[in-house]
């Protein structure tokens, strides 16, 4: 909770429990002037969530009964249900604000600034296949991350960009009501927009979210990675993308032809949808590569120009990282690859006999791992000519590679995340995955993969 409802929870228990401690109410008007002031205080400064109502309305009626009994004295039998009926009921009123906190965003590990900027990209050699009326060139946005130079007065973006029209779409997403995750407004990352670009010249990591995800559905990953001298770059995949705003400012939902339901359709038709995906999804990663190299007078602009063309990584999620791993086995622009449960049993048989030639690491989940997708990711790593890291985490769940598991302290019981706790799963994924770059962009030596023991990681080292 924050702190002005923390507050007002502390307000609320002392109007409860001083008549029952002393057995008389205080001068009247005195606990309804301190709830009436924290109330305001929090609704105005931090603002209103959905979550904070039964609280609200317990501090209302304490601040009511305190103007309207004039009886100022309790019997030992008022002072016991007020003691046992009213903590009960503070107990129910904050627990809902306690269970949905305003998420918090972990601070960045890295000494880097980060800026932020959004691009609208359009590729004219690629025809739009998806939504309402197919056709006309492939049209997305990118979310550019950068180091940056440091300043003050800056205040910090919010973590996703154009909240009011993403965050709805992802909560329908989940299966829940679209207003659910409303108190996500008030998390903010730890970029600033716009800031001036750090000197010198940064390797480019380019991340592709999942299926129904966005760019910045990993904002806490980028972040580790920036912060540590990446810049990074991730689209939001138009018509896979959960929700997204066009380069007219039009808004743009997913289209769910683009990955039928495997019950609905069977899975041969299924797994032809989910092989054009994965092409889409490659396919902008390319353009994003193209974009760069074409300076500051491209899309970019001066991002291009401290962009390291000869030091990119790839990395994705689900949908994305088989999209992030076929383009670096057909594209010789990428020198390292990381997925985190890459989806490739869409991969053609074309495509699966390719020998992979860059560094790769494969992180996978619980429910990943011994799959059948497991089972062909395993022969990628087996032919490759390059080492691969195979690497699974204990008690992770999907959805622990996306920000979801911040949503919520009780996460796991909610089907958010897996059993892992979560200040425990975001360093772990953190030391793989900027480890893994700093190897094989920077250079560095290999101690981040091969030194650090976390016991809920099982790591083998797959060597050509």
């Amino acid at each position: 909770m924050r702190r002005l409802e923390l507050i007002l929870v502390f307000a609320s228990a002392f109007a409860v429990l001083w008549p029952v401690v002393f057995g008389v109410r205080p001068r009247r008007g005195i606990v309804a002037g301190v709830l009436v002031v924290a109330f305001v205080a929090q609704l105005q400064i931090e603002g209103y969530r959905w979550q904070m109502v039964p609280l609200y309305g317990v501090a209302l009626g304490l601040a009511l009964g305190d103007v309207l009994f004039i009886d100022r004295t309790l019997s030992w039998t008022s002072r016991l249900s007020r003691g046992v009926f009213g903590l009960a009921g503070l107990t129910l009123a904050a627990a809902l604000p306690l269970a949905l906190p305003v998420p918090e965003i972990p601070p960045p590990p890295g000494p880097e600034a980060i800026g932020a900027v959004t691009v609208h990209l359009v590729d004219v050699s690629r025809e739009e296949i998806y939504g309402p009326d197919p056709g006309g060139p492939r049209r997305f946005r990118a979310h550019v991350w950068y180091p940056a130079e440091a300043s003050s007065g800056v205040a910090p973006a919010p973590w996703v960009t154009d909240w009011d029209v993403v965050v709805p779409a992802l909560a329908r997403s989940m299966g829940l009501p679209g207003w659910f995750l409303d108190h996500t407004r008030y998390t903010d990352s730890h970029a600033r927009r716009s800031l001036p670009v750090a000197p010198g010249t940064f390797p480019v990591v380019v991340y592709s979210h999942r299926w129904s995800g966005l760019g910045s559905i990993a904002v806490n990953q980028v972040e580790a990675l920036v912060s540590n001298g990446y810049v990074v770059i991730a689209p939001d995949h138009t018509y896979g993308a959960v929700a997204t705003i066009g380069n007219e400012g039009e808004v743009v939902p997913l289209d769910p032809a683009a990955l039928p339901d495997r019950g609905e359709v069977g899975d041969a038709v299924h797994l032809e949808a989910a092989a054009e995906l994965v092409d889409v999804f490659a396919g902008d990663i390319v353009t994003i590569l193209d974009g760069l190299e074409e300076g500051e007078e491209g899309p970019f602009g001066a991002i291009a120009e401290v962009a390291d063309l000869t030091r990119i990584g790839v990395y994705g999620h689900s949908v994305g990282g088989g999209a992030a791993i076929q383009l670096c086995l057909t594209d010789e622009r990428c020198d390292a690859v990381l997925g985190m449960d890459p989806w490739v049993e869409p991969f053609s048989v074309r495509t699966l006999r390719i020998s992979a030639t860059r560094p790769a690491l494969f992180m996978r989940s619980d429910g990943w791992r011994g799959t059948p997708n497991d089972s062909l990711l395993r022969g990628i790593a087996g032919r490759s000519e390059a080492v691969t890291y195979w690497l699974g985490i204990e008690g992770a769940g999907h959805n622990d590679f996306t920000v979801a598991p911040f949503f919520s302290p009780f996460g796991y019981q909610m089907g958010l995340k897996g059993p892992i706790p979560t200040g425990r799963l975001t360093p772990i994924v953190d030391n793989y995955l900027v480890g893994f770059f700093d190897v094989f962009l920077l250079g560095t030596g290999t101690a981040p993969l091969d030194s650090v023991d976390f016991p809920e990681v099982a790591l083998e080292v797959v060597s050509p």
